[in-house]
């Protein structure tokens, strides 16, 4: 009879393997990585493998899902405070992406590192689609709130964080150039370069959301 796992042990292996898959993709980018090399950095077989993932593709999703959910968790948390106003949301929601990123800062540097190489489009759109499906619903939801308080003034909330969680994301080649321009590493931004790169998105994004200048120049956007 075969061995029954329990949820927890089985989302912990799962765990294991997507991060053991993420460094692989770090090392040799996801166009080169094989299932061989994971099975050979896990030393397990590949009906083990497929008992989690039937394929790199999927690999690939749940790189990608892993990052989101976690990314995501915290940002719920703000949005769903009946004690904040939308401002003090938007302020708080950028300030906890930037703090999830700089405790994850080996995993965040990997994917963009993957995001800027032109070989790994299929890499781009899963970040894509996986973004606008976890993280700009809850920037609407602060874009709603901020458009009833009359703080906001846009007529396309919807449309208005999709956009914004796009420029987010096309942004990181810029970021990247610039972080590079400075002399930095990994996912540094205290530089100039870097510093102008955030300082324009920042300024997009009170433009979209009608804000007077300066309203997100507090803000640590990376």
């Amino acid at each position: 009879m075969a061995r029954q796992v329990k949820p927890e042990e089985h989302a912990a292996r799962r765990r294991e393997i997507l991060d053991a898959a993420l460094q692989l993709m770090h090392d040799k980018g996801y166009a080169a990585m094989t299932i061989e090399d994971l099975l050979a950095a896990m030393q397990i077989s590949k009906g083990a493998l497929y008992h989690y993932f039937r394929s790199k593709q999927a690999l690939l999703d749940g790189v990608v899902e892993q990052m989101g959910e976690s990314a995501t968790a915290r940002l719920a948390g703000i949005v769903d405070d009946p004690d904040r106003g939308a401002l003090e949301k938007l302020h708080a929601y950028f300030d906890a992406s930037a703090t999830w990123k700089t405790e994850n800062a080996t995993a965040v540097a990997t994917l963009v590192r993957l995001w800027h190489d032109e070989n790994n489009a299929l890499l781009r759109q899963k970040m894509t689609q996986g973004s606008m499906r976890t993280t700009a619903p809850l920037l609407e939801a602060i874009i709603r709130q901020g458009c009833a308080e009359g703080v906001f003034d846009t007529d396309f909330p919807h449309e208005a964080a999709g956009i914004i969680t796009a420029m987010g994301l096309h942004l990181a080649d810029a970021f990247i150039e610039a972080i590079e321009a400075d002399g930095a590493v990994g996912i540094d931004i205290s530089g100039p370069h870097a510093r102008k790169a955030v300082g324009a998105y920042q300024q997009a994004i009170e433009r979209i959301l009608g804000l007077p200048d300066g309203s997100l120049a507090a803000v640590t956007v990376s």
